[in-house]
């Protein structure tokens, strides 16, 4: 086995060889789980609604017969766009006989100066709507999370549900309405893109970066071994 004299090179190969490894096996596991989550799609897609239970409201996918009231408090997820316009997520608590849940309930465009805020109006009284579980697929990372402060409606940059179901202790799940359904605005997409191909792509671009990386550096070691004889 020949190895590089540079101890520089060999450093820098030995950190960032696991590194790629490492990020590849990762992109292939999150392909996995967008594999799982399309066949749950698929599989869910013909299936009659229930009410929703401990276990069931856990499940992607997961078609649910709402039967409770819709309360004042929502939150309004920023930085949505649809049909060219700018708006946000209405995603509202929903109090049925034993759960508190949070729904999307979809679209509403922004007003046009931005300290204004859309007025949301809901069915008052007890309702009967139909959602859908959506998965949580991750949030992108963020080095500074803005402090919710104020009254409601509360303005968000982002739908963190975990943090929303903590703060008004619901059930940390989003339940997206279906289109046509009381309570529903221009609802929310339910044909996301859940193929692992992007992340098989990724995969590939880092075990080619790491299969380059031991290349380059045998091919460094062996035009230093040859110089030095």
């Amino acid at each position: 086995m020949v190895f590089a004299r540079s101890v520089k090179m060999n450093l820098f190969v030995g950190a960032f060889v696991p590194i790629t490894i490492l990020l590849g096996v990762w992109q292939l596991d999150r392909g996995a789980e967008k594999r799982y989550l399309e066949n749950a799609y698929l599989t869910q897609l013909t299936t009659l609604p229930v009410a929703p239970t401990s276990s069931n409201t856990q499940e992607p996918f997961s078609r649910l017969k709402l039967t409770g009231q819709f309360l004042a408090q929502h939150y309004l997820v920023d930085n949505q766009v649809r049909s060219g316009q700018t708006g946000y997520w209405v995603v509202q608590l929903f109090q049925t006989e034993n759960r508190t849940l949070l729904v999307n309930r979809g679209f509403v465009v922004a007003p046009p100066l931005r300290e204004q805020l859309p007025e949301v109006d809901w069915p008052r009284g007890i309702v009967h709507t139909i959602g859908t579980v959506w998965p949580d697929t991750g949030l992108v990372p963020v080095y500074d999370q803005n402090e919710w402060i104020g009254g409601w409606p509360k303005r968000v940059q982002r739908l963190d549900v975990a943090r929303m179901a903590e703060e008004v202790s619901a059930e940390p799940v989003e339940i997206r309405l279906e289109a046509g359904q009381s309570g529903a605005l221009l609802a929310a997409p339910f044909a996301e893109v859940l193929s692992d191909a992007k992340h098989l792509g990724y995969a590939a671009t880092w075990f080619g970066l790491c299969g380059a990386l031991v290349v380059l550096y045998f091919y460094f070691a062996w035009r230093q071994k040859f110089e030095h004889e």
